[in-house]
């Protein structure tokens, strides 16, 4: 594994508390304790690619931003790498909007979310001296936390500098850009994965249920298909939905920049009034009334 600026703590340090709040093809999340504070440890299984892994402990030890997950260390333990990371007590954006008791939310939750990813992906993409992309902004990977008053941007297993040369067909087909496919693609990716993210906050459904597989998806996207704005269903201004439009835009010389789109949403934010506090309890994976 190449080197990064990160602590290697030991593994006797950490105080595990049963609780396993996220799973993947990557491994297990674990709520554990360590240094008098709760965090969330990552354990990589046995044969997760070691260039995936890499990439994350790079790529987040090299940013502070109050909207991306914090990465405290990395331990080792039986041969298993373990990521230290930030605790958020809300779980996930995904697990919340698709709960089958379907908490309430309101157009301020919906802008704040939006507004939050918007500024942790504008900073990834103006990092100095190199600027990185997520490639995979999705529900499943922002947090809540502080009663879902707070998102963070997780998982930076495909985040990449835009100095070297990328990956096409990489990230989620639901939320991928047209142009990854097969061109050559920017920063601009992630702002396409952003407005499909707030569409799915906007509408409380997943985009593209008709669609079963990725050759479908890739087709619909390149042609031109995106989610209908008319499933909408929290109330809100044309302006958020013109901006969602031209984010998810075909030619990506015309949708705004990450930058560009919270300096609007700020403003969005100041007009929706105060977010109150959600009332909800996140636990393996899922959410439950409180």
């Amino acid at each position: 594994m190449a080197a990064a600026e990160v602590d290697v703590v030991p593994f006797e340090e950490i105080s595990f508390e049963g609780e396993q709040i996220g799973v993947g093809s990557y491994g297990k999340v674990f709520k554990a304790s360590w240094r008098n504070q709760q965090i969330a440890v990552k354990r990589f299984k046995y044969g997760v690619e070691v260039q995936g892994i890499d990439r994350e402990v790079n790529q987040l030890s090299r940013v502070c931003h109050e909207n991306i997950i914090k990465l405290y260390g990395v331990c080792w333990n039986d041969e298993l790498l373990h990521l230290l990371v930030e605790y958020m007590d809300g779980g996930s954006l995904h697990s919340f909007l698709h709960a089958d008791w379907q908490p309430g939310y309101t157009l301020s939750h919906s802008l704040n979310w939006a507004l939050q990813m918007a500024q942790g992906i504008a900073y990834l993409h103006a990092m100095k001296p190199k600027a990185v992309v997520h490639r995979d902004v999705k529900p499943r990977n922002v947090l809540l936390g502080n009663q879902g008053r707070i998102a963070k941007l997780c998982d930076f297993g495909t985040v990449v500098d835009l100095t070297i040369s990328m990956t096409v067909d990489v990230g989620t087909c639901r939320y991928k850009a047209p142009e990854v496919y097969r061109e050559h693609y920017t920063e601009k990716c992630d702002v396409y994965s952003w407005a499909i993210t707030v569409w799915e906050i906007l509408a409380r459904k997943e985009p593209f249920p008709e669609i079963d597989t990725p050759f479908a998806m890739e087709a619909a996207v390149r042609s031109g298909k995106r989610p209908e704005l008319f499933d909408i269903t929290v109330p809100c201004s044309n302006d958020l939905l013109c901006l969602i439009s031209n984010c998810w835009g075909m030619d990506i010389r015309y949708r705004f920049s990450m930058h560009q789109v919270a300096k609007f949403l700020n403003e969005m934010v100041q007009d929706a009034g105060p977010m109150d506090p959600l009332t909800y309890v996140a636990r393996n994976e899922r959410v439950y009334p409180k």
